[in-house]
């Protein structure tokens, strides 16, 4: 063995062992590090652990969030790329998630797509999302996020999809880079927002300065060394002025409250008169949007020169009419009866929330007119009408339904529910889904119409008879003995139930659960909408004679039709497509949407998705498919 010699002061030297024991040391120490920075987690993964500090993960959905993980890959929501190890999408949405958005996200240099809406998140949007250059998709709705929007998210040039709804940010949108191309749906529900992007004037652009103008520090005051006979001479001057000035205004004052106590006198009188000509009638009018370029006075003349040649349809909740302006535009005016109503202050605050939803397929709420006898909805209006009128009662079905059009309006119609359950806060169930309060535009687009009017028309008693929002004798699936096939058709005319909630609904599109408690959810809107693409797929009302006779319902003539193979006999003749696969696909969707327990339907996202596979290339399904559980 080799030794260490080492010199002593006095011309000595002590030997140390060398060699073996040393390089032991030294090859365990290099061990010890190496291992260490091989084991070392990921920046992109240590960014994800200080989001995961800040935020309160109720449900423990982040759990395998981990430190001791090499690469966060392999993390709930996390998507990444497979050769660099990246994080390239994260999808966190409606996971009950609360606190802040950490600015350390922005380490996340190769980010693609964010989803975090639907939580609970509150402050600020961290500035440093705009240096994420890669992001094309940014979803922050629905949560709880305040404050300006950071001008840098107009420097993400790649931005394609940008969704800060039903927030509440304030201030203007800033019309930075990419930000000046996004519309009111990026921006939709934060009612403190301005800006060109949603056609509201903030208020320094209406000429009021942003800072009042202050006094200058360095502007000399009066000299306090001005001379004594100069002070006094103005101080009488000012003396008489005040006395003079007094007794003009005292008799300029007497003279012009005897003009007014005349002139009111005069008033009164005319006042009685015009009221015995023309009683008042105290109808309030609420309009939600001002891009209508008519007065209240304009509106309500029109509204009460509606007659009953101006009916275009009624329903469940009242009477509809036709509303044309002066300048030929039309609106669509449903009256609802003010008897058994709640109370004015509920009814307006319910319509506000209901005024502020505005999506693509949603028919808009322009605003109301409530007046003591009768309450007044306004609405655009679609002039093809309802899908139930084109499909079942119009001769130009055969010509403008092909396939093509019915599945782009089945689209239309899930995406409008898609939004009322999944992205409106709170949450909406429609509770009367058909192919009546699904309307048309001009170029066969649908959307969906009477959302939020079953909740808002509900009694206060604990027990009331079931309103039925359609024609009695079309009776749901099981409406005797609650099974999803069969129906006592022939027995009844008017038939009454007592609940513990109000049942609204037609009878024919209710869900089995729905008729049982009278508790409606978003799974009884998804068996709803399965019998309106049953429609579109067959031609068939829910009630046809064809099946009734038999004694079953629309649900118990297909499931026939499939145990016994008879496929063919499900589509309507008229479809003129030889696209059977894609038929079938949909048969699949409308028979998942009708199944008869509520665990066993999808959401209405998840129906979307499917549709949306049937025409178009599935894209980033693959990230929500990811959180979908």
């Amino acid at each position: 063995m080799e030794q260490l010699r080492i010199q002593t002061g006095r011309g000595g030297c002590h030997c140390l062992p060398f060699g073996k024991p040393i390089m032991l040391w030294s090859v365990a120490l290099m061990y010890l590090t190496l291992s260490g920075h091989i084991n070392a987690l990921t920046p992109d993964g240590i960014a994800l652990l200080k989001l995961k500090a800040k935020l309160n993960d109720t449900k423990m959905l982040l759990s395998n969030w981990k430190e001791s993980d090499t690469n966060p890959c392999g993390w709930r929501g996390v998507a990444c790329n497979h050769a660099s190890k990246r994080v390239i999408a994260m999808n966190l949405h409606d996971n009950s998630l609360q606190g802040f958005i950490p600015p350390e996200i922005a380490n996340c240099k190769e980010l693609r797509a964010l989803y975090l809406n639907h939580n609970q998140l509150e402050g600020e949007i961290p500035a440093g999302l705009g240096s994420l250059f890669n992001l094309m998709i940014l979803d922050l709705s629905s949560n709880l996020l305040k404050g300006r929007i950071p001008p840098s998210i107009g420097h993400l040039e790649r931005l394609q999809l940008l969704n800060l709804s039903t927030n509440f940010l304030t201030g203007e949108i800033p019309k930075t880079g990419v930000l000046k191309g996004f519309g009111n749906r990026s921006f939709v529900g934060n009612l403190n927002l301005c800006g060109q992007q949603i056609d509201m004037l903030c208020r320094n652009a209406l000429g009021f300065p942003a800072v009042l103008p202050t006094s200058d520090p360095d502007v000399d005051t009066v000299s306090t060394r001005t001379s004594k006979r100069y002070s006094n001479g103005i101080l009488i001057v000012i003396g008489v002025t005040v006395v003079m000035a007094t007794a003009l205004a005292g008799l300029l004052f007497f003279l012009w409250f005897c003009i007014l106590y005349k002139k009111n006198q005069f008033n009164e009188g005319n006042k009685n008169i015009e009221e015995q000509l023309h009683p008042k009638t105290d109808a309030k009018l609420v309009m939600f949007h001002g891009d209508l370029p008519y007065t209240s006075q304009d509106i309500i003349k029109r509204i009460e020169m509606l007659s009953d040649a101006d009916i275009i349809g009624s329903g469940g909740f009242g009477m509809v009419y036709k509303l044309v302006m002066d300048d030929n535009n039309a609106f669509a005016v449903k009256k609802i009866q003010n008897d058994g109503l709640r109370s004015d202050r509920l009814f307006e605050r319910e319509l506000e929330i209901l005024g502020s939803i505005k999506h693509r397929n949603l028919v808009n709420l322009r605003g109301y007119c409530n007046s003591p006898s009768a309450k007044l909805l306004i609405y655009d209006y679609l002039p093809l009408g309802s899908l139930h009128n084109l499909l079942h009662e119009s001769r130009e079905a055969e010509t403008c339904l092909n396939w093509n059009a019915r599945l782009n309006i089945a689209i239309g119609a899930a995406r409008g529910l898609a939004y009322l359950h999944h992205d409106c806060c709170p949450r909406i169930v429609h509770r009367d889904v058909k192919s009546s309060n699904i309307l048309l535009d001009e170029n066969v687009e649908s959307h969906v119409s009477d959302f939020g009017l079953a909740k808002l028309l509900e009694d206060d008693e604990s027990h009331v008879t079931t309103i039925v929002a359609g024609t009695f004798g079309y009776m749901a699936p099981g409406i005797n003995s609650l099974t999803p096939e069969y129906v006592g058709f022939k027995q009844f005319n008017i038939i009454s139930y007592k609940f513990s909630t109000i049942v609204a609904g037609t009878f024919g599109y209710m869900a089995p659960e729905y008729l049982q408690s009278g508790r409606a959810t978003e799974k009884s809107d998804v068996y709803s909408y399965g019998v309106v693409l049953l429609e579109l797929l067959s031609g068939k009302q829910p009630t046809d004679p064809s099946f009734v006779a038999k004694g079953l319902n629309v649900v118990g003539w297909v499931n026939t039709l499939l145990r016994e193979d008879r496929l063919q006999e499900i589509v309507d003749p008229s479809c003129h497509c030889s696209c059977k696969e894609s038929m079938e696909s949909v048969l699949e969707i409308v028979v998942s949407c009708i199944a008869s327990t509520p665990e066993e339907r999808p959401t209405m996202n998840q129906v979307v998705q499917m549709l949306e596979a049937e025409i178009m290339s599935p894209g980033l399904s693959d990230i929500y498919n990811s959180n979908s559980e």
